[in-house]
């Protein structure tokens, strides 16, 4: 059984260039393909969360598959809405985790009532810890989403979100009121325990190397670099992980590979054998 799963979907929309991914790695992989899902463009945000509960339910299967037999399932989706998959499939195999480190350059923690854009990619970690659809007169839709996936509201004192930094009005002052724990990236180590389970999140736009790495999305100055995210994830590999994902970068525009091949080396980085844990 393959570990290593391919979400070639961003915001319920196709994006098989995330493919190319496999071909540049020596692990091999499983290409998630969702049928009916099939749609380069969606323009109704309600379908685009249809669609998200199904790939991602789908994904939630996958990962408790893998969990269960023993191996850490990482992931490689368009966008950090993929979470509650991951979340679902380690809740679903018997193994939440202790805690849920979230590595990202964005807070990822706006709702409806703080939201300017309307962009569900700006709310995959206020749906992960369960905050609600407060739109009046209409339905939960971030609760039916959570529901077709088949993933439980994490408790929000348990994750570790590091280097957010570029928040919205509204969204910073939702973070400072929550429970979750904020810090910069060379804090991270002293916000967990070795004996603790940890599901790592990892949002390549965290990276901040325009020149090296063109393809990222939404690119915030002042962050840390790859050597960065490195040494924190070799630090990493003396704590229990239970499963890896990763937000992906722009692959339309990753013409060279520079992102994907840095991606897949920083993967290296926590578990260098590749073979039993990751």
């Amino acid at each position: 059984m393959n570990n290593r799963l391919l979400v070639p979907y961003l915001m319920g929309q196709r994006r098989d260039g995330l493919g190319r991914l496999c071909a540049l790695d020596r692990h091999p992989w499983d290409v998630l393909a969702v049928p009916g899902c099939d749609d380069t463009l969606l323009t109704d945000s309600n379908e685009k969360m249809r669609r998200m509960g199904r790939i991602y339910a789908g994904l939630a299967d996958s990962a408790c598959r893998v969990r269960r037999a023993g191996r850490v399932p990482v992931s490689v989706a368009g966008d950090c809405v993929s979470t509650l998959g991951m979340l679902g499939g380690l809740q679903q195999a018997g193994c939440p985790p202790d805690r849920i480190l979230w590595l990202d350059a964005h807070g990822d923690f706006h709702t409806w009532e703080t939201t300017q854009t309307q962009y569900l990619g700006g709310m995959p970690l206020a749906m992960l810890v369960g905050r609600r659809d407060r739109r009046q007169r209409e339905r939960d839709a971030i609760g039916a989403l959570r529901a077709a996936i088949g993933v439980q509201p994490y408790r929000e004192q348990q994750v570790v979100l590091s280097d957010a930094r570029d928040l919205d009005p509204g969204e910073t002052e939702a973070i400072r009121a929550s429970g979750i724990v904020c810090c910069d990236i060379d804090q991270v180590l002293d916000q967990l325990r070795p004996e603790q389970s940890l599901y790592l999140h990892f949002d390549t736009d965290v990276i901040d190397a325009p020149e090296a790495m063109p393809a990222l999305k939404y690119h915030v100055k002042h962050g840390p670099g790859p050597a960065d995210i490195g040494a924190l994830f070799r630090a990493l590999r003396g704590f229990p992980l239970l499963a890896v994902s990763v937000s992906a970068w722009h692959e339309e525009q990753d013409l060279d590979n520079r992102a994907a091949l840095a991606c897949l080396e920083l993967l290296e980085e926590l578990a260098p054998d590749g073979v039993n844990r990751i």
